[in-house]
């Protein structure tokens, strides 16, 4: 008898051991994919037209600009960027933010239509743009976003009636992404902000 319940205890150890083996060989699970779209623009209405129609064109980016994953560089090498991997824009940034100004200069009422650029149709006034700087700078600390865009308006015969570089480092309420992606919004409200000033000058 004490054979057979050494024999027992063996196999329900060697059983339990087993039971124990496989489900530490289970992987854990893949974080989820996670996509943000940019806040809803804060602007005021401008006093008056500034122009009749506006075309906006999709905006010209490098290569990582130009991908929907969002980019950070990390703390003493501001040089290298790299991309998160579960954490995406809900568009590219040259389409997003084609569509962001799109909709920020109607509620700015600085022309009577803006639309978006059709290569077929010469329009009053033109805006392109390029995408320098799109990414999360700092991460803990200082919890900070950097935007930096190159706006231009033409018109009808291609004429640069203005161009400037924007650029703005923003602050976030922590170093959730979801409050990284709301300093996103308020930095591109300040360079809105600032490019329809400096249009209003002309």
């Amino acid at each position: 008898m004490n054979k057979i319940n050494s024999r027992l205890a063996i196999l329900a150890f060697a059983t339990l051991l087993l039971t124990w083996l496989s489900a530490c060989a289970v992987p854990p699970p893949v974080p989820e994919d996670n996509y943000y779209q940019l806040p809803t623009a804060k602007i005021k209405a401008n006093a008056k037209l500034l122009v009749n129609e506006l075309a906006v064109k999709r905006l010209v980016s490098d290569g990582l600009h130009g991908e929907r994953a969002l980019l950070f560089s990390t703390a003493g090498q501001a040089l290298q960027l790299k991309q998160y991997h579960y954490h995406h824009w809900s568009d590219t940034p040259p389409r997003m933010l084609q569509e962001h100004l799109i909709s920020t200069l109607r509620k700015a009422n600085v022309a009577n239509n803006v639309f978006n650029y059709d290569p077929g149709q010469r329009t009053e006034l033109t805006l392109s743009g390029k995408i320098r700087h799109f990414e999360q700078t700092e991460r803990g600390n200082k919890n900070e976003v950097l935007v930096e865009l190159e706006l231009q308006l033409q018109d009808k015969q291609y004429k640069t009636v203005l161009l400037n570089d924007y650029r703005v480092t923003q602050t976030a309420k922590s170093a959730k992404q979801h409050d990284m992606v709301i300093a996103y919004g308020d930095a591109l409200n300040s360079i809105i902000n600032q490019f329809i000033a400096d249009w209003s000058k002309k």
